[in-house]
């Protein structure tokens, strides 16, 4: 086959709209779409993370049981269950766009739901929801960074759209010390901030195309050309394109059934166990340790402004991403962050002094973040654009399994085993993650995601 050609008369390219789109290189449209997308990530994870720097107050006002609280943070992973599922399923079927506009309306409503929880059932109930829709537009936010960005540089746009997520957390625990202390009540603000998200659902609406991949797998070829075009307009002005790759295989629509196939089975089963263990290793460290501060004689203002500054870690994990994001392959990456963070979780559990604690949980909270994010980037790369959204779903919607057993199960470990046994397991655990997917998983650093797919 021979490859496609430029004619530079016209400026009209020839080949595949995926072909075209692998080859392109940075340009301002792409800068203007992950700040949306990253956007839409940060106040997700805002709404995600939320509820464990609320918790303490809430606790106190409500004389919650550390069992309750267990609930509560077990709920919004249900949802999330829900949500990675039937929100990945939906985006084959109708677009990745559609389900990101509608399911940041969804969480903006039950943002505003959580803040006017009048009890303990309610606030529940909304937390489930929330987790339904902040997981669907998460999920197209992975899919879309995946489909859309320049091939060579896709594992830094995923570092600069995760990086926007880090900072989530910083956001969270800081307003919860300024505002959860102020009254009775006053925790229910923190939760309305989480209404934003329809601001993001307007961005997308106004700013955001199609994917060119599912546009090209529904067959509107005439769409997903005229979106290349748009790119390829600004990067000529920049200088000549690189070759067009041969072109891949024209894709039919999948379904579920596809994921028990030899080929990806191995894929969706290797990534759903060791993204569900970082999912409750995340949580399990993210979720309870202001409460396990507070266990540790801590104040809740105390325990607050230290869970405050290590969720600083993640936001130092994002520049060093983004450095070595297409350097090296992803899953060795996975492997050195789950050796780094584990250590660190044990460190955490086995330490007295708060200087100890401090530097642990700020290293801890870097490497689980740097793992969030390299996971964020494999996931939807191992998958072929017919069962993406469904394939990237499926193993979220499993990891999601873990962060509900994180809930129930790191609440009866904490009250039962104590700190120092529960993050020396969540410690291991991480470990475990890290050798599971460098063993398993296959290489997608820097090749075309047709390529990586048949394998």
């Amino acid at each position: 086959m021979t490859s496609p050609e430029i004619d530079t008369n016209s400026s009209r390219l020839v080949g595949s709209p995926t072909a075209r789109l692998d080859r392109l290189p940075t340009t301002a449209t792409h800068i203007f779409w992950i700040l949306i997308l990253g956007m839409g990530y940060l106040i997700e994870t805002f709404d995600n993370t939320v509820f464990s720097y609320l918790a303490p107050s809430i606790r106190s006002e409500w004389n919650l049981s550390i069992e309750s609280v267990g609930l509560v943070s077990s709920a919004v992973f249900v949802g999330m269950m829900i949500g990675a599922i039937g929100g990945g399923r939906l985006s084959d079927r109708v677009g990745r766009k559609p389900v990101l506009i509608w399911g940041s309306i969804f969480y903006s409503a039950t943002s505003l739901m959580s803040a006017l929880a009048p009890n303990f059932e309610i606030l529940l109930l909304s937390r489930i929801l929330t987790g339904i829709g902040v997981q669907a537009a998460t999920g197209v936010i992975m899919v879309y960074v995946s489909e859309m960005f320049p091939r060579l540089s896709r594992g830094r746009f995923f570092a600069v759209m995760t990086s926007f997520g880090f900072i989530a957390s910083p956001i969270a625990s800081f307003t919860a010390l300024a505002i959860a202390p102020t009254g009775v009540g006053a925790w229910r603000w923190v939760f309305a901030l989480g209404t934003v998200g329809v601001f993001i659902a307007v961005a997308v609406a106004v700013g955001l195309p199609e994917t060119v991949r599912w546009l090209v797998l529904k067959g509107r070829e005439a769409q997903a050309a005229a979106v290349v075009e748009r790119l390829e307009a600004k990067a000529l002005r920049r200088g000549e394109l690189a070759p067009i790759q041969p072109e891949s295989p024209v894709v039919k629509q999948g379904s579920f059934r596809e994921l028990f196939k030899p080929q990806y089975l191995q894929r969706v089963t290797v990534l759903g166990l060791t993204f569900a263990g970082l999912i409750f290793c995340l949580y399990g460290f993210v979720s309870w340790m202001p409460t396990v501060l507070v266990g540790r004689g801590m104040t809740k203002a105390e325990a607050l402004s230290m869970a405050s500054i290590i969720t600083l870690g993640s936001i130092t994990a994002g520049p060093i991403i983004f450095l070595v994001a297409d350097r090296i392959e992803r899953k060795t990456a996975l492997l050195v962050e789950g050796l780094i963070g584990g250590a660190a979780l044990v460190t955490f559990g086995f330490a007295t002094d708060n200087s100890v604690m401090l530097i642990a949980g700020f290293v801890a909270q870097f490497a689980l973040s740097a793992n969030s994010t390299t996971f964020y980037t494999y996931i939807p790369e191992v998958f072929p654009t017919e069962v993406r959204g469904v394939g990237a779903g499926t193993v979220n919607g499993f990891a999601r399994i873990a962060g509900i057993a994180s809930g129930i199960l790191v609440a009866a470990m904490y009250a039962h085993m104590g700190a120092t046994l529960l993050y020396l397991i969540l410690g291991i655990g991480l470990v475990l993650v890290g050798l599971g997917a460098f063993r398993f998983g296959p290489r997608t650093t820097r090749r075309s995601l047709e390529t990586i797919s048949p394998e």
